[in-house]
């Protein structure tokens, strides 16, 4: 969805991050050189720091384009625009460091590198936020407006307009629709009738629209193939938005097998080979580290369940992962040897059969430990969604939409449920709600960063007995 100026507001955009490039790097110098506490020592001339100027602004600007900075970002959340941010900062160092390299220039502060790293970054963002506020403020000042028509009135349609109100800062609004009647509508504030489809000609003439959304059945061709037509006849961006809306992911992909579109339902982007070999790389690397580190606490966990409770210190239990293959699954044995392998079941609150140290396990997730073994086997992954008993699998399949979905991907030892405190005894339906949307937004950014809030929040599990 763009406008003429989308173009001039990238050209702007560009033009910000080049003099955000240049500040950082001048800031960086200044900071370094000039600020009186710190260690001054024998340094290159002021002019040979600025030299690399002209590469890291180029290379700045490359990247920004690479990842989409330049072109239309009024649907992006400023965290997205952040991280893409970060890529671009992070290729630029790259690039520069690579050129100082060839040059032979050994002697470049890193610390002026790393600083303007961070500057280029927050400098960038700045501009970013303060356009993106005051975009928002003209607004809702009626200025810099999308003019929305709707052809049809149907459920979708309501969803659609649902979706629209939750978004009024991005500044889209409808003019009305165009259907075989009036029809009832559940909105405060009811939608403008404008005619009957046929009229759809008549009335792109006399209003100023930007986008023409087809929200009715998608079975009807003939309309479809209609009002197409007249669209494409004015130079009106049509968009249609399938009936069928329900049944696919945030985020469908369309294919082509000899040369007829297919719309996958079901992709995620770890459909893709690249980020398969990504995050299964991460899992080798971070388990294997996990378990060097942690070996001595894991001794240490063993020798406690030995001494304290008769039975085996791994506990296995079957559970279903990826392509619905049931798999081992290594726990630290938590319960007393003639409890833990009774019939599918959860623990309750102050459980007898737990033993001394198993409450505690429990407590902390410690127990878990030993499914980084399951990761380096490849039943499991570091970041997905918890895997759960057969039993139940085949009960929550019945009973919760889109249950079985999780099992696309390899299940994992914490994930987005987890992190946001859907643990041990709550609510099946949220955590499958945010497992599925992990799975269809996946990102290894997004996996680093739940790493990052299960080591921040701690492992201490409240809804674990």
């Amino acid at each position: 969805m763009l406008r003429r100026y989308q173009t001039l507001l990238g050209a702007i955009y560009a033009l910000f991050d080049a003099f955000s490039v240049a500040f950082a790097l001048l800031f960086a110098w200044l900071i370094r050189f000039r600020v009186p506490f710190l260690p001054q020592f024998h340094h290159l001339s002021f002019l040979t720091y600025m030299s690399v100027m002209p590469v890291a602004v180029l290379a700045f600007l490359f990247a920004s384009a690479v990842v989409g900075l330049y072109g239309t970002t009024r649907q992006s959340r400023l965290r997205t625009i952040g991280i893409a941010q970060g890529k671009s900062v992070v290729a630029m160092a790259l690039i520069v460091i690579l050129v100082l390299y060839v040059e032979k220039e050994l002697n470049y502060s890193k610390s002026v590198i790393l600083l303007s790293v961070v500057l280029t970054w927050g400098f960038a963002f700045l501009v970013r936020f303060v356009a993106r506020w005051l975009l928002r403020v003209a607004r809702r000042q009626g200025f810099n407006r999308k003019y929305v028509l709707l052809v049809g009135m149907t459920e979708t349609t309501a969803l659609f307009m649902q979706q629209l109100a939750q978004q009024t800062a991005l500044g889209y609004q409808v003019i009305g629709y165009l259907d075989f009647a009036p029809s009832p509508q559940p909105y405060a504030q009811p939608l403008a009738y404008l005619g009957k489809n046929e009229d759809l000609d008549w009335v792109l003439g006399a209003h100023i629209v930007d986008h023409l959304v087809m929200t009715m059945a998608s079975d009807d061709h003939g309309t479809l193939h209609e009002v197409m037509t007249v669209a494409e006849a004015h130079g009106i961006h049509a968009l249609l938005v399938p009936s069928f809306l329900s049944i696919l992911p945030s985020r469908p992909r369309f294919d082509e097998f000899a040369g007829i579109p297919i719309i996958d339902t079901r992709y995620t982007p770890l459909d893709d080979i690249a980020n398969v070999v990504a995050k299964r790389a991460f899992d080798l690397v971070f388990s294997s580290l996990v378990l060097l580190l942690l070996s001595p606490l894991l001794l240490v966990i063993a020798l406690l369940i030995a001494m304290t409770s008769k039975g085996p210190i791994i506990y296995k239990q079957e559970r279903i992962g990826r392509n619905r293959r049931v798999f081992p699954m290594y726990k630290f044995r938590t319960m007393l040897c003639d409890d833990d392998a009774t019939e599918p079941g959860w623990t309750v609150k102050d459980d007898p059969r737990r033993t001394k140290i198993g409450a505690f396990l429990r407590k902390t997730s410690l127990d878990e430990l030993p499914q980084f073994v399951n990761v380096l086997l490849g039943d499991m992954s570091v970041i997905g969604p918890r895997p759960e008993q057969p039993y139940f699998v085949e009960q929550f399949r019945d009973d919760i939409p889109r249950y079985m979905i999780k099992h696309r991907v390899r299940p994992g030892i914490t994930g987005w449920a987890q992190v946001n405190g859907l643990r041990g005894d709550t609510s099946i339906e949220e955590r499958i709600r945010y497992d599925l949307h992990y799975i269809e937004h996946w990102s290894f950014s997004w996996d680093l960063r739940i790493v990052i809030l299960t080591v921040w929040k701690g492992f201490r599990n409240h809804n674990a007995y």
